[in-house]
């Protein structure tokens, strides 16, 4: 949603039309052995360069003299969210073009952020995954959520252990997040993976008491880094043709150091999203446009409360494989 404002009213305006253009892009240097020999430039390096449209949609105003015309736009249900990581990007932009006849016309042109969210609000109800397992002598289980919004500022998981070994105990746990940048490109319509960028962020770490039950819970908690704008490292989950961001939560358990047993080492995926914000669109100012994924929740118990049954991942946007990379020097 947005609104239009006419601030020179002297001019009559026969035709207003919006237009907003989603452009998605990439820019790395890759292997030439995952590069048919044919098209490869470099011996010893390849860079992949390419940028395609995503999305043009347009829609036309009707101007009877009015200060302000409010519009709303219809995004398709598989737009990628913005973003902008160090070899990938995908962004909007909002164009506003009026016209008075053949010999007046002006255009506005300004950024538009694409947000897609996971959580509906603060007081959804999260469901978690739980994982056990055994390995010889330890047995362990672990409740994950299957999501997270970065404004909580942390991740929970409840950790129990059992150690079937005399004289060994766990001494210490430690959970970070990593995050996974999986980069792809279509050659001959095939598609090409690179291997991801991982990305590890600190870790805490947990001491337990000396003496503890087996069937205790332990809660492990660790920060989620702020997500700034303009910094790239940091980046909610994502889904676009050539970019795929995916976290996993790292938990290592170190044990007694007379023990000289290596530390045990589990992953699980999580999501990682942000809260929905309200904004209008504006020509002038930078604003953003919230999309929600579907199915959104169904409410239970309330009408603040809300259950949403998340899949990993939650959706698959269209990926044209016809759309050849540009392969550059």
């Amino acid at each position: 949603m947005g609104t239009v404002h006419f601030n020179d009213r002297k001019v009559k305006w026969n035709r207003v039309t919006l237009q907003l253009i989603g452009k998605s892009g990439l820019s790395i240097e890759a292997s030439p052995s995952i590069v048919p020999s044919e098209t490869a430039f470099d011996a010893n390096r390849t860079h992949l360069h390419t940028t395609i449209t995503i999305c043009d949609i347009e829609k036309e105003l009707i101007f009877s003299g009015e200060k302000s015309i409010d519009f709303g736009l219809h995004l398709p249900i598989h737009l990628p969210p913005s973003i902008k990581t160090k070899h990938a990007f995908v962004k909007y932009e909002l164009v506003v073009n009026l016209s008075a006849g053949p010999f007046k016309k002006h255009s506005i042109q300004c950024p538009v952020a694409v947000n897609r969210h996971y959580l509906p609000s603060p007081s959804a109800m999260i469901p978690s995954v739980s994982y056990h397992g055994v390995s010889q002598w330890f047995g362990w289980s672990v409740d994950v959520p299957k999501a997270v919004a970065v404004d909580s500022g942390e991740v929970v998981v409840a950790l129990r252990w059992s150690v079937e070994k005399e004289c060994m105990d766990v001494s210490r746990v430690e959970l970070c997040i990593e995050q996974l940048e999986a980069y792809r490109f279509s050659l001959k319509n095939v598609v090409h993976n690179l291997a991801p960028v991982v990305t590890q962020f600190p870790s805490a770490s947990y001491h337990p008491e000396s003496a503890i039950d087996s069937s205790e819970t332990h809660f492990i908690r660790t920060l989620i880094p702020n997500i700034d704008r303009t910094t790239p490292s940091m980046h909610v989950h994502h889904f676009s043709p050539f970019l795929e961001v995916t976290h996993r939560l790292r938990l290592v358990l170190h044990f007694s150091t007379e023990s000289r047993v290596a530390p045990f080492v589990l992953e699980f995926p999580i999501i990682i999203t942000e809260y929905p914000t309200t904004s209008d669109l504006s020509p002038t100012t930078l604003q953003e446009v919230c999309l929600y994924q579907r199915p959104l929740a169904v409410a239970v118990g309330g009408d603040e409360a809300a259950y949403v049954d998340f899949d990993l991942p939650e959706y698959t946007p269209r990926y044209e494989p016809s759309l050849d990379t540009i392969l550059t020097h």
